[in-house]
């Protein structure tokens, strides 16, 4: 048991990671304190959710081409939020972009409750990341594998 929890806080510590280096990469790019990552990565992935359904279902093509699709939506719509809030703000106070990046945080967050509903929403997956390795007689999803071992070639780079 102690492996599998030590496994499954790693692919979870992976995952922040893969988060948090975004960020960092930001931050150290426009030198602005931008909030609004997550709310992005979470518009990214209810995209995700909302595209898989309709690029071939159970393919592990169309997964990878509705998060490529996703990633795409969001980038388009950071840059439009880049190009009519951030430019405003560049050089002003760190506060002041605070603010505004909390208060993108909320208009998205409102906006995907109002969309969606507050329920977790869960993207289906493809059959190829369905299933389990057995690691030290526990298993552990393919998913969340596949997830850890990006962020360590993330890491590695």
């Amino acid at each position: 048991m102690f492996w599998i929890q030590l496994v499954n806080g790693l692919m979870e510590g992976m995952t922040l990671f893969l988060i948090a280096s975004g960020l960092t990469l930001i931050f150290g790019v426009t030198r602005i304190i931008n909030f609004a990552h997550g709310s992005l990565y979470m518009l990214g992935a209810i995209l995700t959710y909302e595209l898989v359904p309709l690029i071939a279902p159970g393919t592990l093509w169309g997964f990878f081409a509705a998060v490529v699709l996703a990633g795409v939506v969001v980038s388009i719509l950071g840059v439009v939020f880049e190009m009519l809030a951030l430019r405003r703000i560049y050089g002003a106070d760190g506060l002041m972009q605070l603010i505004v990046t909390v208060a993108l945080v909320l208009i998205l967050r409102d906006t995907v409750r109002l969309i969606w509903g507050p329920n977790s929403l869960s993207v289906p997956m493809p059959d190829m990341l369905m299933g389990a390795l057995q690691i030290g007689g526990n298993y552990s999803r393919c998913s969340r594998l596949s997830c850890s071992l990006r962020g360590w070639w993330w890491s590695a780079r």
